[in-house]
C-alpha cells in the first residue's frame, strides 16, 4: 500500500554526528516537504512517525527498539529508517516499516510523490529546494555549531565500504562500494561553487574505498576537486589510516594551504594486538608522525574514532589510547559492544568502570566524546 500526502508526518532522530545519515535524513525530510505532505512537530496530532536510526551499538539498539515501541503503543504508523533496520527488522517484522541503508529509495514505494530527488544518482543541480533549509529544525552534530550553512555543499561520493574490519557491521548492513562516476562528482561541486557554495563534504563511509568499483583514484579526485576555479575548502569525512599514509605526499601541499578544513582519522586503536584482531593493518607511529606535520603546518581540524573494550583489552591497552590526544581536535569513544553474537561470540569485559571513569576525567582537559557508553 501507498501512504497519501493527506498522512501527518512526524519526525524524530536518536543520533547525530554522523554526516552520511544527516545528509540522508535531510534529503528524506525534503522529499515530504516538497511533496506537500503535513509534517508536525505534535506526536498526538501525527500518523505516521519517521524514526531515524543510525548507530548499531547494542546499547543505541536497545534505546532505538524502546522509542520504537513507544510509538507503535501510541499507536502510530512507525518507519525505521537507515542502518539500525537492517538489525532488529527480523524481530518486529511485522510490526514496523524499514526503510535501510541500501534501499531508501523505498520511501517512494510506501508513499505516494509528484516530485523526488533523493536517490543516490539525484545530484545538486536536480535539487528543487535548498537541503539544508531543515538543518534549524533538528538537532546536529559539531559542524552545526559554525555559521553560513549557504557555502556549504555535501555530496556522497560512495555508499557503503571495501574494508573487513571485525568489529564493524558497515558490510552486512550495507554490502560493498557504490561509488559516483569522477567526472559527475567534479560536475556537481563545479555547479555548487557557482552558486558560492565552496565549502564542500566529501560523505563516503570510507572515502579510500571510493574507487574500488570504478577504478579511479581517491587522491587524484582531490587534486581534481582544486583545480576548479574558486576558494574550496574539503571537508574529508573518513579515510582508512593506512592510505593517508600512503598517499600523504600527494595531498599535503593542500592541508598546508589550509585548503582542507577537516579530516576524520579513524585510527580506532593504538595497541598492536587490539589492531590485529580488528583487522587493521598500519603502524601507528607513522600515522602520528602525519597528524604531527598536519598540526605543525596547518589548520585542518581532526578527529578521532577510538573502539574500547574491545575482545579482552586490558586497563593498559586502553590507557595507551591516550597518547595521541593531543594530535586531535576531538576523539570519538565507542564502548564495543557484540550485536547478536556477530563476532565475538565469547567477548569478555575487563575493567570497564574504571575505562569510563578514566574517560570522564580526561573529558576536563581533552575535547572527548562518548557516546551512549
Amino acid at each position: 500500500m501507498k501512504f497519501s500526502i493527506n498522512q501527518r508526518i512526524y519526525f524524530d532522530r536518536l543520533w547525530t554526528d554522523c554526516l552520511l545519515s544527516d545528509n540522508k535524513f535531510v534529503k528524506i525530510y525534503n522529499f515530504f516537504a516538497v511533496n506537500n505532505y503535513s509534517i508536525s512537530s505534535d506526536l498526538d496530532k501525527s500518523d505516521i512517525v519517521i524514526l531515524d536510526l543510525c548507530w548499531v551499538w547494542k546499547s543505541y539498539i536497545d534505546i532505538a527498539e524502546e522509542k520504537a515501541n513507544f510509538y507503535y503503543n501510541e499507536w502510530k504508523i512507525v518507519f525505521l529508517i537507515w542502518c539500525i533496520s537492517d538489525i532488529i527488522s527480523n524481530k518486529y517484522w511485522n510490526k514496523y516499516y524499514y526503510i535501510d541503508s541500501k534501499n531508501y529509495n523505498d520511501v517512494e514505494k510506501y508513499f505516494e510523490f509528484t516530485i523526488n530527488y533523493i536517490r543516490i544518482d539525484r545530484f545538486y543541480s536536480d535539487n528543487k529546494i535548498n537541503l539544508l533549509s531543515t538543518w534549524n529544525h533538528f538537532k546536529w552534530g559539531w559542524y552545526s555549531l559554525e555559521n553560513n550553512f549557504d557555502k556549504k555543499f555535501f555530496i556522497e561520493i560512495s555508499v557503503w565500504c571495501q574494508l573487513n574490519c571485525s568489529y564493524c557491521n558497515i558490510k552486512k548492513v550495507k554490502g560493498n562500494t557504490k561509488s559516483l562516476k569522477k567526472e559527475d562528482i567534479i560536475n556537481e561541486i563545479e555547479k555548487a561553487v557557482k552558486d558560492w557554495k565552496t565549502e564542500i563534504f566529501l560523505l563516503s563511509d570510507d572515502c579510500w574505498s571510493y574507487w574500488f568499483d570504478i577504478w579511479t583514484n581517491f587522491w587524484d579526485l582531490i587534486c581534481d576537486i582544486f583545480n576548479i576555479k574558486g576558494d574550496i575548502k574539503l571537508y574529508i569525512t573518513n579515510i582508512y589510516p593506512l592510505y593517508l599514509v600512503k598517499y600523504y605526499n600527494k595531498i599535503k601541499e593542500y592541508i598546508y594551504l589550509d585548503k582542507i578544513s577537516y579530516i576524520l582519522v579513524p585510527v580506532q586503536h593504538y595497541s598492536s594486538r587490539v589492531l590485529k584482531l580488528m583487522n587493521r593493518a598500519y603502524d601507528v607511529e607513522k600515522i602520528i608522525e602525519i597528524l604531527k606535520d598536519i598540526k605543525l603546518n596547518s589548520k585542518t581540524e581532526l578527529h578521532n574514532h577510538i573502539i574500547f573494550n574491545y575482545n579482552e583489552e586490558t586497563l593498559e591497552e586502553f590507557v595507551e589510547t591516550f597518547k595521541y590526544l593531543n594530535y586531535y581536535d576531538k576523539t570519538f569513544y565507542f564502548k564495543y559492544s557484540d550485536v547478536n553474537n556477530i563476532y565475538w561470540k565469547n567477548h569478555i569485559s575487563y575493567d570497564l568502570d574504571k575505562k569510563i571513569i578514566l574517560l570522564k576525567k580526561l573529558q576536563k582537559k581533552y575535547s572527548i566524546d562518548i557516546p551512549l557508553w
